[in-house]
């Protein structure tokens, strides 16, 4: 049976993809952020707050285990179903990665500003 809501997308970002917050703004703004969302494990959240301000969105800081499967993380996705929202967790990563997550799983999209 397929999922008759919309997926949420989640742009996954990693601390070194924080490194031009000025760039990763313009990169993403076509996806319509509603939040960023940033785990425990980030060490940094300035970036994360400097990302939230560029887009023009609330910034969600220590908000827990957001790794794939995480509580956390199924919490943002039901919460922002039909909705993008920026995910900032640990890992070494610089490139942005956009997840659809849905009933049926998670796939991984393309991200218009990066395409």
């Amino acid at each position: 049976m397929s999922d008759l809501q919309c997926a949420a997308r989640i742009v996954v970002v990693n601390p070194p993809g924080l490194a031009d917050v000025g760039w990763l703004a313009s990169a993403i703004h076509l996806e319509k952020v509603q939040a960023v969302y940033a785990a425990d494990d980030v060490p940094d959240t300035g970036p994360v707050e400097s990302l939230a301000d560029d887009l023009g969105v609330p910034s969600h800081l220590g908000h827990g285990d957001l790794s794939d499967g995480s509580q956390g993380f199924g919490q943002i996705v039901d919460q922002h179903r039909g909705e993008t929202v920026v995910v900032v967790r640990g890992g070494s990563d610089a490139d942005p990665v956009l997840l659809l997550v849905d009933a049926d799983g998670v796939s991984r999209g393309t991200l218009e500003g990066l395409a």
